[in-house]
């Protein structure tokens, strides 16, 4: 124990809610400092059972609780208050001898919650950690917690001093039974998760202004369970505009109490979209208007003017979904050009056909710097992108890619000089210009990196792997958000959550595939080069990562960044802003997102190899904390290069031991979850 820290000790009688008998124990109690700026601090709490000896315990007091405790937003996950917490975890104590080590936190200061399940969210992964409870609802003003003046002096002071702490508490942490050597006590137990409370807690998500209620419109709206949640912690009730039939549409349905109604809407962006939106949304006192769906952003930007909401302008958002209109506005003569000529020069066609009278032009035919990247204009993902070393290919590529469908019609086609440096994605908040955060993540070799043919005959760039935190050194990831910054800006935007991807050209390293394992890396480069790292952009996306990438980066660094695209979008700067803020530490661990592409279309055979490692490998299954599986056992999976879905499986892998031991966790996990189609 601390001896610095001034501890308390009482025994007392405790009773838990369940109705069973009292038990006796000692409860045990110091307060620990924060620094000034935090908005909490917290007690450290040490509980054990004690044999009850009826005549030598005659004037132990008994604890007793309020009728009304506070507490959290349950959604169905069961009671979240102090009384809940504390009896669930000596529950799981009662059967050993080992004292429980509990802490408690409390408002340091006064205000208003700003993220009802920020607690729980910013101590994921929390090492030592065994449970984490919050006991706070969106928007409610939180007193701080004064602690009594009075000595302590007698039971009555130490059970009341007790009794305040534990019901003004806004959080609780249990630790875990602890069996790492140099912690052996459960107040070094405590010390340790202490460190992690100055790295993870540092935010002010305790506001002076009230959070007033908000009502934002989604335009489609899919089965995204946590992020939906989170809209209630954000005290923003969801107004849905989708397709009939969707997943948001039953009033009884299993998401239904995550939004407060549903309008349904045809989605097929033509001529009469921007009307139909407009009509379905006036009369719902919108606060905000947005979507996740690339392809009609433009016009529900064009929507949200018309209701005088908070809106990026509908021209940086055409750009930021046009591929060649964002390359075209971004590009940099300085960039882009050396002395042996073009390097970042793009054009555009609409068909193979336009493609060919160019090449054939009699006074100036077109002439390509080989190896290019052919790529639909409007597509998203990496749906039909594809490298071409020469002309037959090149004509082949952009006939595959004319031919997609992308958000209900046929995207022009761009093709762009290929830049062989290590390709990073970047999510970047930015309100007023000033860029609140940003992560840079590894994205690893694809098929036309590697120069390989995959099931759609071609060396396409379809991502299999991110890995997070950017192996790159700190210089060139400053250089890579610098310049996506500027480039953010150019395009006509100044608040927002944007999800970027660029590659290092001249980068300091390379990836190397590692004997034995034949795992694929970045390293540092044996010899300097001759010129600077630059940047050679691929896309701006105006919106947050996808599902799985926004958890990956979101337990990683601690900024949800869904969270700040919504309150972007409901105009709230004081949220948007105390929201933003990373774990000083920066990343907590090594993560990535893994994507499970099946070799071939067929009949799904294998099932979802989770419960069985739960059995089987539990520290495998404790590495995946999240898996979208896309198909079920007997279901059709659909082929490689489909435009609707190409996946059977997304998942987040994180090891708490390195980047070398995720790439060895990542390649079990995906052996695994390689699915068996016939």
């Amino acid at each position: 124990m601390d001896s610095a820290l001034e501890t308390a000790m009482l025994d007392v009688f405790y009773a838990p809610a369940d109705g069973k008998e009292s038990r006796l124990y000692s409860f045990a109690w110091r307060t620990n400092a924060s620094p000034e700026a935090f908005v909490i601090q917290s007690v450290d709490l040490v509980i054990e059972r004690l044999t009850h000896d009826a005549q030598a315990h005659q004037h132990v007091p008994t604890f007793t609780w309020p009728q009304i405790l506070r507490s959290g937003l349950e959604l169905g996950y069961g009671k979240s208050d102090i009384r809940t917490f504390l009896d669930q975890a000596l529950q799981e104590h009662d059967s050993t001898a080992a004292p429980m080590a509990i802490k408690l936190i409390m408002p340091k200061v006064g205000g208003y919650v700003a993220q009802s399940n920020i607690i729980q969210t910013r101590l994921h992964g929390c090492a030592h950690v065994e449970s984490v409870a919050g006991f706070l609802r969106p928007g409610e003003r939180i007193e701080a917690f004064t602690a009594s003046k009075t000595p302590r002096s007698g039971k009555a002071a130490l059970i009341s001093e007790l009794y305040d702490q534990l019901t003004t508490a806004i959080g609780a942490v249990s630790a875990i039974k602890n069996t790492t050597p140099g912690l052996e006590s459960p107040w070094q137990v405590l010390d340790s998760i202490e460190q992690e409370f100055q790295n993870r807690l540092g935010l002010q998500f305790l506001v002076p202004e009230p959070v007033l209620r908000k009502r934002i419109g989604l335009v489609q709206c899919l089965d995204y369970r946590m992020s939906l949640e989170l809209l209630l912690h954000l005290n923003i009730d969801l107004v849905v505009f989708d397709e009939p039939g969707t997943c948001m549409e039953d009033s009884n349905g299993p998401l239904a109490h995550l939004r407060e109604s549903f309008h349904p809407i045809d989605l097929n962006p033509d001529d009469g979209f921007v009307q139909r939106l407009y009509l379905a949304t006036r009369d719902q006192r919108l606060d905000g208007l947005t979507s996740r769906f690339d392809a009609i952003f433009e016009k529900v930007a064009q929507v949200a003017e018309l209701l005088k909401l908070p809106t990026p302008a509908p021209s940086a958002m055409a750009i930021a979904t046009d591929k060649y209109l964002t390359r075209i506005t971004c590009s940099e003569p300085n960039l882009d050009h050396n002395q042996d000529g073009p390097r970042g020069q793009a054009i555009c066609v609409k068909s193979r056909q336009e493609l060919e009278k160019r090449l054939m032009d009699s006074e100036k035919p077109l002439q390509i710097p080989y190896p290019v990247v052919v790529k639909p204009t409007n597509g998203w993902g990496s749906y039909g992108v594809a490298k071409a070393v020469n002309e037959t290919e090149l004509l082949d590529h952009v006939e595959w890619a004319a031919g997609y469908i992308i958000g209900f019609v046929n995207s022009e086609v761009m093709i762009e000089p290929y830049c062989d440096g290590p390709e990073v994605d970047i999510n970047l908040a930015m309100w007023d210009g000033e860029v609140t955060f940003f992560d840079v993540c590894d994205n690893a070799p694809t098929a036309g990196d590697l120069d390989e043919v995959t099931g759609s005959g071609r060396k396409d760039f379809q991502e299999g792997l991110f890995m997070y935190p950017s192996q790159l050194p700190a210089s060139e990831q400053t250089m890579v958000c610098q310049y996506i910054h500027k480039c953010i800006l150019r395009m006509g935007f100044r608040t927002g959550v944007f999800h970027c991807e660029a590659r290092v050209r001249d980068s300091s390293m390379h990836y190397v595939r590692q004997s034995g394992s034949g795992i694929i890396d970045l390293e540092a480069k044996s010899t300097t080069s001759d010129s600077e790292p630059s940047v050679f952009l691929l896309e701006i996306n105006a919106r947050a990562p996808g599902y799985v990438g926004l958890y990956a980066s979101g337990w990683n660094y601690g900024v949800d960044l869904w969270a700040l695209h919504m309150l972007h979008c409901a105009g709230d700067e004081a949220r948007f802003r105390a929201l933003s803020v990373s774990f000083s530490n920066g990343a907590q661990h090594d993560s990535a997102v893994l994507l499970i592409m099946p070799e071939k279309k067929g009949i799904l055979r294998s099932e979802d190899p989770r419960p069985r490692l739960r059995q089987e490998k539990p520290e495998l299954a404790a590495c995946v904390p999240l898996c979208l599986n896309y198909f079920k056992v007997g279901q059709e999976v659909t082929p490689p290069d489909d435009t609707e879905n190409c996946f059977t499986s997304v998942m987040v892998v994180e090891s708490k031991k390195g980047r070398a031991d995720l790439m060895k966790t990542v390649e079990e996990v995906r052996f695994e979850w390689t699915p068996v189609i016939e």
